[in-house]
C-alpha cells in the first residue's frame, strides 16, 4: 500500500509518543485518515485550519468550506468577528466596531449578499461632513474626487465648490497668516486635481469608445449569414446574445483598492488605506468605527455621507423617502453601505454559513505552536493537536510572528516589526429633544478633528443621522460616537471610562454646543487594534510572503498586510483561501 502524502486528523495534546485516547493518528501504511483516495477506504476531505476568527479568517473559512474542504477555525477569545462587534445602547442595537462596508472594493458587500444579508444593505442617509478646526465646524468641499453625496466630481463641480468655498476661507484668513498659507496650498492642490480629473475623464471616454467599437465589430462578425455559433466556438448553438453586454459600472476617479472615503471614527472606519502611519497622516483608519477615514496624502476624510445620486439623503430618483430598497450598485452610488442591525451582524452570519457547510469553529482555543511535519502541519492547542493539510494565519502580526518563530524565523522577525495603534470609541445616546436648536447636527454625518488643535477626540459620527435604520429603531434617541487616541499618544486610553466620557462631552460641547448629559454611554477600547503602516510596508509584506513560500500549505491574511478596512480584510482572507484551494487541486 502506498504511503499517504498528507494526514488529516485530530489528536489530544500530550507528551511525545503518547497515544491519542481517540485512536492513533495515521501512520505510513494507514490511509484512512489521508486526504486522498486510497484502496483501503473512502478519502476524507482535505483538512485546513484557520487561526483567527476575525472577518478575514471567517471569509477564508467561508471560501474554503464552499470549495468542499474540511475546515477548523480557531479563535483565541470567546467572541468572533474581530473589529466587527455588535452591541446595545439604551436598548438599541449599535456597532461598537466597524459600521460600514466599502463599495468600490466589493468583497465585503458581496460576502454580505452571499450569506443572506443582501436585503439588509442600507445606503447612508447623512449629507455632509465637517472639519472642526480654528474654533468652528468648517465644511469639507471635496474628498478624493467625490462630493459629499458620494458622487464623482467633475471639473465643473470642482470649480463651483472652489468659487463657493475658497473666497470665504480667504476672507477668514485675511488676518491669519498660517491659515492663508494653508488655503493657498489647498487651492494649488485643487487645481492639480482638476487637471488630473480632466485627463481621467478623457481617458475613460476614449476607452469607452474603443470598447463600443470592439463589441460592435464582434457582433457584426457574429451576425454574418451562415454563422452557426459564436466566433471561436465552432458548433455552439445560437441561443442568446453572442457577445454579452458589459454590466454597467461606475468610475470613481481617484479611488482604488486603497482609497479612503467614508465617515467614521473607529479603528477601521473607512478603508484599507485608512491605516495610521507616516504613509498616511494620522489615519483614522479603515471601516471600524464611525466612518471617517484619513486618506493617504490628504489627511482628509472621505465623503460618502449620503444616499445614491438623485435625491438628497439617499434613495433612487422617484423613490419615497425612507423606503428600503436593496441598492443597485451598478447604477452608481455612495462609497459605503451599512447593514440594518449593524455591520457587526456580518460576522455572525458568515460564521453560521461556515457551520452550515460543515466547518467547525472553536472559541477560546488559542493556537500555541505550529510544526511542519512530513504529512502536513501540526497545530498545538491547550487541549489537543490538530493535524492538517493547510494553514491560514488570520491573526495580528505579533501573533503570527510568535507562531512562525520556529519554522520561519526571518519572516517572524519582519512581522514583529509591524507596529499597532490603539484607540477608544465612546458611544453615547441623548434625548433628541436635547438637540433641538443645535444646527451643528443638521444634515451632517459627523466631523473630523485634525491633529495639533489640542483636542482630545479625533472624530465624531452622528450615527442617527448617518443610518436611517438606527433613527427608525430609536425614535426618541440620538446616538453618536467619538474616537479618542492617536498613534503614539495612547496614554489617554488608560483613563477610566468616566474620564473618557467627560473628555468626549467636553469636546462635543465646544464643537457643537451640546450641553446635555447622555442617557447611556459605552466605552470600547481597541488596544493594538490597528496596524500602523510605516513607509516600506508593502516591501516588508513581500519579503514575508517570499520567505514563507518554502512552507507549502501556509498563507497569511488580515489587516496587517494589504489594508485595514473590512473589505480589504475580506479580500485578504478570500485570496488566502483561493491560493490554498489552488494548491490542493494541483
Amino acid at each position: 500500500m502506498s504511503v499517504p502524502t498528507t494526514v488529516s486528523a485530530v489528536r489530544p495534546a500530550g507528551p511525545p509518543g503518547q497515544e491519542s485516547t481517540a485512536g492513533p493518528a495515521a501512520r505510513p501504511g494507514q490511509a484512512a485518515t489521508s486526504g486522498r483516495p486510497d484502496a483501503a477506504g473512502p478519502a476524507l476531505a482535505r483538512h485546513i485550519v484557520v487561526i483567527g476568527g476575525g472577518i478575514a479568517g471567517l471569509a477564508a473559512a467561508h471560501r474554503l468550506t464552499g470549495a468542499g474542504l474540511r475546515v477548523t477555525l480557531l479563535e483565541s477569545t470567546g467572541r468572533i468577528g474581530g473589529k466587527l462587534r455588535s452591541g446595545e445602547l439604551a436598548g438599541t442595537p449599535v456597532d461598537l466596531g466597524a459600521e460600514a462596508l466599502r463599495v468600490p472594493r466589493p468583497e465585503a458587500v458581496d460576502l454580505a449578499r452571499a450569506v443572506g444579508l443582501g436585503d439588509r444593505l442600507r445606503v447612508p442617509a447623512a449629507t455632509d461632513a465637517a472639519l472642526w478646526t480654528r474654533g468652528a465646524l468648517r465644511p469639507i468641499p471635496s474628498c478624493r474626487g467625490r462630493d459629499v453625496l458620494g458622487r464623482a466630481r467633475t471639473v465643473d463641480t470642482y470649480e463651483v465648490s472652489l468659487r463657493a468655498a475658497v473666497p470665504q476661507l480667504f476672507e477668514a484668513a485675511r488676518h491669519d497668516g498660517a491659515l492663508l498659507t494653508g488655503v493657498r496650498a489647498v487651492r494649488r492642490r485643487t487645481a492639480e486635481q482638476q487637471r488630473r480629473l480632466a485627463e481621467e475623464r478623457q481617458t475613460a471616454e476614449r476607452r469607452r469608445i474603443a470598447e463600443e467599437r470592439r463589441i460592435a465589430e464582434q457582433r457584426r462578425l457574429a451576425d454574418r449569414p451562415g454563422t452557426a455559433g459564436q466566433p471561436g466556438l465552432p458548433g455552439r448553438p445560437r441561443s442568446g446574445p453572442l457577445i454579452p453586454r458589459p454590466r454597467p459600472g461606475f468610475i470613481r476617479p481617484g479611488t482604488g483598492p486603497g482609497a479612503g472615503t467614508g465617515t467614521g471614527t473607529g479603528p477601521e472606519a473607512g478603508t484599507g488605506a485608512g491605516c495610521t502611519g507616516p504613509a498616511s497622516p494620522d489615519g483614522l483608519a479603515g471601516e471600524l468605527g464611525t466612518g471617517f477615514s484619513s486618506t493617504p496624502g490628504t489627511g482628509l476624510p472621505g465623503g460618502s455621507a449620503a444616499g445614491l445620486p438623485g435625491e438628497p439623503g439617499g434613495g433612487f430618483p422617484g423613490e419615497p423617502r425612507g423606503a428600503h430598497t436593496i441598492p443597485d450598485l451598478s447604477r452608481g452610488g455612495p462609497d459605503y453601505l451599512g447593514l440594518d442591525g449593524g455591520a457587526g451582524t456580518l460576522a455572525s452570519a458568515v460564521a453560521d454559513a461556515v457551520r452550515a457547510a460543515g466547518g467547525e469553529i472553536l472559541r477560546n482555543t488559542p493556537a500555541l505552536a505550529l510544526t511542519r511535519g512530513p504529512y502536513g502541519w501540526e497545530v498545538r492547542t491547550a487541549a489537543r493537536t490538530l493535524l492538517c493539510d493547510g494553514l491560514v494565519l488570520a491573526t495580528p502580526a505579533w501573533t503570527a510572528a510568535t507562531l512562525l518563530a520556529a519554522e520561519a524565523p526571518l519572516a517572524a522577525a519582519e512581522l514583529s516589526e509591524v507596529a499597532y495603534a490603539s484607540m477608544a470609541l465612546v458611544t453615547m445616546a441623548f434625548r433628541r429633544s436635547h438637540l433641538e436648536g443645535l444646527t451643528a447636527f443638521d444634515g451632517r454625518c459627523g466631523f473630523l478633528v485634525p491633529p495639533g488643535d489640542g483636542h482630545t477626540i479625533k472624530a465624531s459620527t452622528f450615527l442617527t443621522r448617518k443610518w436611517d435604520w438606527l433613527s427608525e429603531r430609536a425614535k426618541d434617541l440620538f446616538l453618536l460616537r467619538t474616537s479618542i487616541g492617536r498613534y503614539g499618544q495612547e496614554e489617554i486610553l488608560y483613563l477610566d471610562d468616566a474620564d473618557l466620557v467627560s473628555a468626549a462631552l467636553r469636546d462635543l460641547g465646544e464643537a457643537t454646543g451640546l450641553t446635555a448629559r447622555p442617557v447611556a454611554t459605552d466605552v470600547t477600547r481597541w488596544i493594538g487594534g490597528l496596524p500602523h503602516y510605516a513607509v516600506g510596508h508593502p516591501a516588508r509584506v513581500t519579503r514575508v510572503r517570499n520567505g514563507l513560500s518554502a512552507l507549502p500549505g501556509l498563507r497569511l491574511c488580515g489587516a496587517a498586510y494589504d489594508g485595514v478596512g473590512v473589505a480589504d480584510c475580506v479580500a485578504s482572507g478570500q485570496r488566502a483561501a483561493d491560493e490554498i484551494i489552488a494548491a490542493e487541486a494541483a
